[in-house]
């Protein structure tokens, strides 16, 4: 029932993502940067619709099947959807734009803050904001000592997928950030494999860390349980 509910919301939610991109407003780049595609080229087509709804369906769904009917699955909805359209415009522009990223951090914040108050758990969502000050530090010492490789979107993105996975614990940002790292790698590997990138090509970075993010979400916990009893 709760996956159904899930992708129920997720096709509606999804389905209205093209009209929400459509109606941010384009920022002129600077000299140093290549022209964007503007967003409303971006939001158009039925195949951008039809994407964009299922894959907020799917993500949504095993974000319900994760969670539950718990006071924190709000939250977890409203940045899944806002993050398949982040990593769509990430595939396509390589860019995360403020105008995404801002509002996921406020949406997490606030309904993660409503979930805290329904169930009293503040020591949680203070942990929250604590690993998303520790993956925006890391991340922004990354992307000063590697500015080819990450962004400031991507140091922004982290933040709030820190956020996220620090409601739930330390070894879900944990997995999650390393995660984000794997698929990252092993796609690169990929595309150098097939002759579709070269070892200097740009990869968006931003799929990468929402995937991992949603993998930690979904089977964190079997992850680390599966490594401790591994040692």
């Amino acid at each position: 029932m709760r996956v159904l509910l899930g992708a129920g919301l997720g096709v509606l939610a999804g389905a209205f993502l093209p009209a929400l991109l459509g109606r941010l407003p384009d920022r002129r780049p600077s000299a140093e940067e290549p022209v964007h595609t503007p967003y409303r080229e971006l939001a158009d087509g039925r195949r951008v619709r039809l994407l964009l709804a299922t894959t907020s369906a799917a993500v949504c769904s095993l974000l319900a099947l994760a969670r539950g009917l718990s006071p924190d699955l709000p939250a977890y909805l409203a940045v899944g959807v806002l993050g398949v359209l982040m990593a769509y415009v990430d595939v396509r522009e390589h860019r995360l734009p403020d105008l995404l990223t801002g509002p996921a951090l406020l949406a997490g914040g606030v309904l993660l803050g409503v979930a805290a108050l329904a169930t009293g758990s503040w020591s949680a969502y203070a942990r929250g904001w604590l690993a998303a000050a520790a993956l925006f530090a890391g991340f922004l010492g990354l992307a000063t000592l590697r500015p080819a490789d990450l962004g400031l979107g991507d140091v922004k993105l982290a933040g709030v997928l820190g956020l996220m996975l620090g409601w739930l614990g330390w070894s879900t940002v944990v997995v999650g950030a390393f995660l984000g790292f794997v698929f990252g790698g092993l796609t690169g590997l990929v595309l150098v494999a097939v002759r579709r990138a070269g070892r200097r090509t740009a990869i968006p970075f931003g799929p990468f860390l929402l995937l991992g993010a949603l993998a930690a979400v979904a089977w964190g916990d079997l992850i680390v349980a599966a490594y401790l009893g591994r040692g």
